[in-house]
């Protein structure tokens, strides 16, 4: 920034040159800040929009692709069987006791566990547990 001075007799005045063009380059900047931010949401609404098209005529596809129902054999209901937890009861116990023949009991508490939804294999009294 330039700034004149000049000295009559004992006063000191100051003369800016730089304040009359200091408006305008501020004025400039917010502009091309301004235009900048517009060009950027432009842009990123385009690829977004694309995006958000793109997945919706997918997922129309995939689901227009199959017009033939399919058609599932109607398995033999049977009856699930419902074991409820005793005190002392651990999911080791209740697998081996209703095992099927030549299974194995680790992979059978597995199954038990998924099939109930289980992330661990504590049991609680009374609770309901359903067997494959």
């Amino acid at each position: 920034m330039y700034m004149a001075y000049s000295q009559s007799n004992t006063t000191t005045t100051l003369q800016g040159s730089a304040h009359s063009s200091k408006g305008m380059t501020i004025k400039r900047g917010y502009t091309k800040l301004l235009l900048r931010f517009i060009l950027i949401a432009a842009i990123l609404g385009t690829v977004f929009s694309f995006g958000a098209i793109v997945q919706a005529y997918a997922g129309e596809g995939a689901s227009t692709a199959s017009t033939t129902p399919s058609v599932q054999p109607i398995a033999k209901s049977t009856p699930q069987v419902k074991v409820v937890v005793q005190s002392g009861d651990t999911l080791w116990d209740i697998a081996s006791s209703h095992l099927k023949k030549g299974e194995n009991t680790r992979s059978y508490t597995e199954k038990i566990k998924s099939f109930n939804h289980l992330t661990s294999s504590s049991l609680k009294e009374g609770q309901v547990l359903l067997l494959p």
